[in-house]
């Protein structure tokens, strides 16, 4: 009797399975997910900025604009394409090394006969070269006219003598700092210590950091890595060579270099260069045109990513909501070339009020509705360095003689915007603010935004 209940509960139960998978049935569950529509289809680049109307809305209705072909989600500055740009072998697997570990050893440690380079940390002038019998302490007085944030000399301080490593400090006006320096390896190699220089501010150290080696007619010779410190020790011949890598930021580097051999010391002061990080141009015709978009950098500087695909120019297609090529919102692109922008005026902001900040200052140099948005989706998770930022605002003067920008037809207005930021501690108002002049949006126009990481 047990035996028959069981198998009448088990054939119940297959029944009612065999009910619920009738593929006969279409639960509403089934029918609902056959019309959901997904990010795939719908995004936030068909969001027409506030000066297009509705009709215009509608006649874009039929694309399909996605975040898979829109640069918002790649990340180039994450992982840039490189393939086009001729970098260094930094791969040191099977490149000859040419360092040698530093042991300071017995080797006399105590120096004579100091330099002291005193400079302004905000505008790079020299204002005073100080001198030093031996090491020791020192303290800093020396006068500025005109500080930085207005109140308060602030130094950084190259410190130099034969026969040692060259360091560099920060202080500021009244500080007392202490000055010990390394003494070089021996006379059979060469010795030396790199910074990467900024135009205003102090220098950093190449810390940690494989240089390949190459000749004039970039054959291989060897390679090496410099220490926390930004230092080398290595064995190489006279001659003249480039010291091939890439920074710390990304940036790629070729820097000429000569030696008369061994026993020479290298300070070398390399010219830091700016990554322009994620301009976006937005295009807006007054009807459906065909665009032709080509930079220049007059002072050097080339395209390390860019979506489109650069190429020799963009030749592109754009409606007047600016849309491009029925799938982009803008054209992109990062670059990199030689810092020379200004950085006396700007203003100086708290981490966490700097999408406010962006939002009114975008709008106050005449960006709208998604430019906006753009923006500050991508820049605010990114900007998270320091507790306040100084932010310095590059206008078309700043911008055209290191970046040009050719469109064809000619735009009837055309704003340029790039933001220098820097990370400080300083969360004080110290810098002079800018001028803001109107722009006005009128005919075909033309807009690029885009971040200069210091």
């Amino acid at each position: 009797m047990k035996r028959i209940t069981w198998l009448a509960l088990m054939a119940a139960l297959l029944l009612w399975a065999c009910g619920e998978s009738d593929p006969s049935v279409e639960s509403d569950t089934d029918t609902a997910t056959d019309d959901t529509v997904t990010d795939d289809t719908v995004t936030d680049d068909v969001v027409i900025d506030d000066q297009t109307d509705q009709s215009d809305q509608t006649d874009q209705s039929d694309q399909t604009v996605t975040d898979d072909t829109l640069p918002d989600d790649t990340e180039p500055d994450e992982t840039p394409d490189l393939s086009d740009v001729e970098g260094p072998d930094t791969d040191n697997g099977n490149c000859f090394n040419l360092g040698t570990t530093y042991v300071k050893g017995d080797l006399a440690d105590v120096a004579t006969g100091i330099s002291l380079e005193v400079r302004s940390n905000g505008w790079g002038v020299l204002l005073d070269t100080l001198t030093m019998d031996t090491e020791g302490t020192i303290t800093l007085n020396v006068p500025e006219d005109n500080p930085y944030d207005g109140t308060t000399p602030s130094y950084f301080i190259y410190e130099t003598a034969d026969g040692f490593f060259t360091n560099a400090a920060y202080a500021v006006f009244g500080d007392t700092i202490t000055v010990d320096l390394d003494p070089v390896m021996p006379d059979n190699l060469i010795n030396g210590r790199i910074f990467m220089v900024q135009s205003y501010f102090g220098p950093t150290a190449l810390s940690d950091t494989a240089i390949t080696v190459v000749d004039t007619n970039n054959a291989l010779i060897g390679c090496f890595t410099t220490d926390g410190t930004g230092r080398f020790v290595i064995n190489m011949p006279a001659g003249d060579y480039k010291f091939q890598f890439t920074d710390m930021d990304m940036a790629l580097y070729d820097e000429a270099v000569t030696t008369t051999g061994p026993g020479d010391y290298l300070d070398l002061r390399i010219q830091a260069q700016a990554q322009m990080a994620k301009p976006n141009i937005y295009l807006y015709p007054l009807e459906t045109t065909e665009v032709s978009v080509t930079l220049g950098f007059p002072q050097g500087g080339f395209i390390t990513t860019s979506i489109p695909e650069y190429g020799d120019g963009w030749q592109v297609t754009v409606t007047p909501d600016g849309i491009i090529d029925g799938l982009y919102g803008y054209l992109f692109y990062e670059a990199q070339q030689a810092d020379h922008y200004q950085y006396a005026e700007g203003w100086t902001v708290a981490k966490e009020g700097l999408e406010n900040f962006f939002r009114g200052n975008l709008a106050a140099y005449g960006f709208v509705g998604r430019e906006i948005e753009d923006f500050i989706a991508w820049w605010i998770p990114r900007l998270t360095d320091g507790p306040c930022y100084d932010i310095y605002p590059q206008t078309r003067v700043e911008i055209d003689p290191f970046v040009t920008l050719d469109i064809v037809p000619a735009p009837d207005t055309l704003q340029r915007l790039f933001y220098a930021t820097r990370p400080t501690g300083d969360c004080g108002s110290h810098l002079a603010e800018p001028v803001i002049a109107p722009f006005i949006r009128d005919g075909f126009t033309a807009l690029e935004w885009g971040v200069i990481l210091r």
